[in-house]
């Protein structure tokens, strides 16, 4: 895959003409950068002399300075005021989008349902059709691909990190996911929408040779590997597991004080850890500031799983996090599993399953159906590495 041009660099490279004489509001944070590296802030100042009236941040602030779940204030110390979207209010207010024509998004996703930017996204997309104000998202390519799905359409959603009835694995832009909202969640509403596709994407998944370096969308999502493990490993979020925050391989470990590994691994069959190499680990989670500053079992010696990609394109993530689930459910009485497992999960279906003891291979396959459904529904920008379409699996 030769590297894309964003939506942004789209835009600066036609002088940003769309923006010129409107009152701009903009969603987004620093790792929105064009090709040079510049937070958007910068490069529509720098080349177009551009500057929104208000910016918009979901979690973790615009500046990325806040950890998951961390309430976000707003501020109005810099030259534009800066609203969050992660605390106090999920979106715009409607005297906010009266001072404003045109709402301008642009954020990078990481192509899970879990991830809350496209809950914010949403929020602000019915924000701005309540009040007449056109949208226009810039894009930017699915790290994750778009060919591959994986896990349950959604049964229940609404929550930030499950907004809509999509698996887990989605396979789609950000700005294809606005066009799906704006068909399904809002089909009675008038939307202004306008998607300036990213240039040069085929579907396939992102590589470190693709473009830019990766630039990190939230302090727990340091790499390419870390985001394509956390289709699967963020579950590990919903029960009494570390999910290796509290260390610099977030999503790439899991563990507990109570938990026995070699057992655990001896469960996990050789196909439901296709693409990923899985070993014993012992680590301490510690407190880090802007990162994770309270992560389970912080101070304690875990005992648990090494998890790194060895073969991007084979890896099933979620199929190997279900397989490990339910090893540790087999094995340890001392495993607890919280409400916001089935919040991840878009429905009881998966712990069901797993708390039945039938193997992750079965729940795994009973996905395809839902997959191919939505796979023929949504909305598709871009052809699927050189094929409009693609085979979908979750297996």
């Amino acid at each position: 895959m030769r590297a894309a041009t964003t939506g942004l660099d789209r835009l600066l490279r036609d002088g940003a003409a769309r923006l010129r004489g409107r009152h701009l509001a903009l969603l987004g944070n620093r790792a929105a950068t064009d090709r040079l590296g510049r937070p958007i802030l910068d490069a529509l100042a720098a080349d177009a002399g551009l500057r929104p009236r208000i910016v918009y941040a979901p979690e973790h602030g615009f500046a990325l300075q806040a950890e998951a779940g961390e309430a976000v204030a707003s501020s109005n110390s810099g030259p534009v005021p800066v609203v969050s979207l992660y605390g106090g209010r999920k979106q715009p207010a409607a005297e906010e989008l009266a001072q404003v024509d045109l709402f301008v998004a642009d954020l990078p996703d990481i192509g899970s349902r879990y991830y809350t930017y496209m809950a914010t996204l949403k929020a602000c997309l019915a924000a701005c059709a309540a009040c007449g104000v056109p949208v226009l998202v810039l894009d930017r390519p699915n790290p994750l691909g778009g060919v591959l799905l994986e896990g349950p359409v959604a049964d229940v959603f609404g929550s930030d990190v499950c907004c809509a009835p999509i698996p887990i694995r989605h396979g789609m832009t950000l700005g294809e996911a606005a066009l799906f909202f704006r068909d399904t969640c809002f089909a009675g509403a008038v939307m202004k929408l306008e998607v300036l596709a990213a240039d040069g994407w085929r579907g396939g998944m992102r590589t470190e040779a693709d473009g830019p370096p990766w630039t990190p969308p939230s302090p727990n999502m340091p790499t390419l590997e870390t985001a394509l493990a956390y289709v699967g490993c963020c579950l590990f979020e919903g029960l009494n597991l570390n999910e290796g925050r509290g260390t610099e391989t977030p999503f790439l470990l899991c563990g507990a004080p109570w938990l026995r590994p070699e057992p655990v691994l001896a469960r996990v069959s050789g196909a439901e850890r296709a693409g990923l190499a899985l070993a014993p680990a012992r680590y301490m989670p510690k407190a880090l500031p802007g990162k994770a500053a309270h992560p389970r079992y912080c101070g304690s010696v875990c005992e648990g799983i090494s998890i790194r990609v060895s073969e991007p394109r084979a890896a099933r993530p979620l199929t190997t996090a279900l397989a490990i689930i339910g090893a540790i459910h087999a094995l340890h009485p001392e495993l607890e599993w919280l409400p916001v497992f089935d919040t991840l999960a878009g429905g009881p279906r998966l712990r069901e399953h797993l708390q039945a003891g039938r193997p992750a291979a079965d729940l795994v396959a009973s996905f395809e159906a839902e997959q191919i459904r939505f796979d023929a529904a949504r909305p598709r920008l871009y052809a699927r590495d050189g094929r409009a379409g693609g085979r979908v699996s979750g297996s």
